[in-house]
């Protein structure tokens, strides 16, 4: 088994959730990693970059083939790796008032790609992407 932070498209509810980790009961809890959270250009889904902002995420644990899939879908092809898409960085991993709770791995974006770095978007500057969906879907 394995567990990861995850703070995008995995979370619960959310349809890469649903697709991957909603029938292993993957769910752990609520948890924050520090980081800077972006919209991307042309895409569904976050990205994740160095930062000092609080950014609410979850907790969640799934076979380690199941995590082996999902390093597929982000586009993760191993350390270091400059095609990545998203770097998977293990992290101190917070509670909501700050203390460090574990340490994880967290997929990072890819900043050493120029390809990536052009998709990078606007801050969500609510650091929390189910709200700032729920908030675009309010205003179509």
């Amino acid at each position: 088994m394995k567990k990861m932070f995850v703070y995008g498209t995995l979370r619960v509810g959310m349809y890469n959730y649903n697709k991957y980790y909603k029938g292993y009961h993957s769910f752990r809890g609520n948890a924050y990693v520090k980081g800077e959270l972006h919209a991307l250009k042309g895409k569904v889904y976050p990205a994740l970059i160095p930062g000092d902002e609080m950014i609410l995420g979850e907790i969640h644990e799934v076979p380690d083939e199941v995590q082996n899939e999902v390093d597929l879908m982000e586009n993760f092809f191993g350390d270091g790796n400059i095609e990545n898409e998203y770097d998977k960085i293990v992290n101190d991993i917070y509670d909501i008032d700050g203390n460090v709770i574990d340490r994880l791995p967290v997929y990072f974006y890819n900043m050493r790609n120029s390809q990536n770095r052009k998709l990078l978007g606007d801050i969500i500057r609510c650091n929390n992407y189910v709200t700032y969906i729920e908030q675009k879907k309010e205003y179509k």
